[in-house]
Parts: C-alpha cells; structure tokens; sequence
C-alpha cells in the first residue's frame, strides 16, 4: 500500500465530504457530523487499502446515494417538526378562532357563516388543545373528544339541511327535530370547553384570559339553548321563528359568542409561544 496517494486523496476526500453534509439540517449536522466524518475516514481508509482507487471509487457511489437519501428524509422531517408543532398549531387555532368569531356574528341568518363559523372553531378547539400540551391529561383528552363531536355534529347537520340558508326564518313545522339536534350538538360542545377550560384553570395557563374557555362554554351551551327556543318550539308550534318574544335575544347572544371566540383566538395567538406551564406530580 502506498501512503503518499493514501495521505491526499483521504485529506481531499474529507473535506469534500464534510461540504456536502450541509445538505443536512443545522440542528443535525451540530450532533453528528463529527461522527459521521470520522465514520467516512475509516471506511475510506478499509475501502483504499483493501480494493485501491476502484475501493475509493464504490465508497463515494455509496456514500452519495447515501447521502441524498438520509438528507432528504432529514429535511423534511425537520420540515414536519415544524409544521406540527404544538406553537404553531396553537398560533394557526387561534387565527381560525379569531375569523370564526368573526363569522358567527354574521350568522344570525345561518346559511355558508354558520358554517364557516363552526368550521373554524374545530381548528380552535385543536388550537386550544394544543396549547394545554402535556396538562390535564384525562379531563384535556375527554375535553378535546367533547368538542370535536360536537362541534362535528353541528357541521354535518348544516351540511345536509337544505334550507339552512334561510335560517332561523324557516317555516317548515318538520324541520324542528333537526334544529333540535343542532342544539345538542352546541351542548356537547359546550362540555368539551369547560372540560378544556377547567385544564387552563387547574394548570393557570394560558397566564391571561385562562377563564374564557369556561366562559365560551357557557355561552355555547345558551347558544344551544337558543337555537331551541327561538327556531325548534317555535316551530313544534306551527309558529314563524321571528314572531316569538325571544328572537330578539338570539342576535345578542349570537354577537356574544362571536366575540368570545375572537377572544380565544387573540389568547392563543398572544400565547402561543409563552412556555406551558405543567401540573405538580400528584402526592401518592
């Protein structure tokens, strides 16, 4: 074996390679690159003396298919790190919270706002969620499935209404259990926010508005009640929604839930890089 070729080709060898590991992420490159460095020097080393420049040779095909394979996969799951992190998942629920709130005080004649509205609150359930992170696990768990189902209760109720563009100036007397149901999704919904708001309460995070989820509960349960009062018993009663006494409170209440969504959804933004705080280890 000769050690003159051995000693330049190996220097310049490692210095190539060391360049092309920047395809890595930063964050990987800081943990083993070192490693991986000393990894291609010995097997440059066993791959010369054993098979000469043909040895060199099959080191490098290997080493680059090697390479563009695991930096690939690197980068994106560098990638996915960040689009599911539980900050930005929080951020981007509190912005659909925010429109949501938006649209529900839009809604009082139902149609595509309520939709949109209710569409938009699922992601901030998830935001909220997210933000509670490690907390409350139990409650935080059976909070989030609460929510979900109602929230997507609601939605495929909308969905298969065909005259929810009217709503609540509806005229038909059948359409009243299916308004009834929209009521009981809203409750169940409902559940799940205090379930979830009680996390935040417990925990004291968020460190602002951490009461609001408990608030919007009770603001979604008098929503549920309300689509009742004012669209389904009307209804039952061959009466127009609009000609009962309690149609006036509808439009408040409706402004009043919007508005509380909006709030969640500046509480998530706002806090969305704040750390989580974690509950004390139960005493045995």
């Amino acid at each position: 074996m000769k050690s003159f070729p051995l000693k330049d080709s190996l220097l310049v060898s490692v210095r190539l390679y060391r360049a092309l590991l920047v395809a890595y992420p930063k964050k990987f490159r800081e943990h083993y690159e070192t490693q991986m460095v000393q990894v291609f020097r010995d097997s440059f080393r066993d791959a010369y003396h054993y098979n000469g420049m043909s040895g060199v040779i099959d080191l490098w095909l290997h080493t680059f298919a090697d390479l563009f394979v695991t930096a690939l996969i690197e980068r994106l799951m560098e990638r996915s790190q960040y689009m599911f992190s539980p900050k930005l998942i929080s951020w981007c629920g509190g912005m659909a919270s925010l429109f949501g709130g938006l649209f529900w005080m839009i809604s009082v004649g139902g149609g595509l706002p309520l939709k949109l509205a209710l569409i938009l609150e699922l992601c901030g359930v998830v935001g909220l969620r997210m933000r509670q992170a490690g907390q409350g696990s139990k409650v935080g768990v059976a909070g989030f499935a609460f929510g979900i189902i109602g929230t997507v209760l609601a939605i495929a109720y909308l969905s298969q209404d065909p005259v929810s563009g009217s709503f609540p100036y509806m005229e038909d007397p059948a359409l009243a259990p299916g308004v009834l149901v929209l009521s009981l999704a809203l409750f169940i919904q409902s559940i799940g926010l205090a379930l979830l708001g009680d996390v935040s309460l417990r925990a004291k995070n968020p460190h602002r508005w951490r009461g609001l989820p408990v608030g919007l509960s009770a603001l979604s349960a008098i929503s549920g009640v309300m689509f009742w009062l004012v669209v389904s018993v009307p209804l039952s009663q061959g009466q127009f929604p609009w000609e009962s006494r309690t149609f006036l409170l509808y439009p408040a209440v409706l402004w009043l839930l919007g508005l509380s969504w909006v709030g969640l959804g500046i509480m998530l933004m706002a806090e969305a890089n704040t750390p989580v705080a974690q509950h004390p280890p139960a005493s045995a």
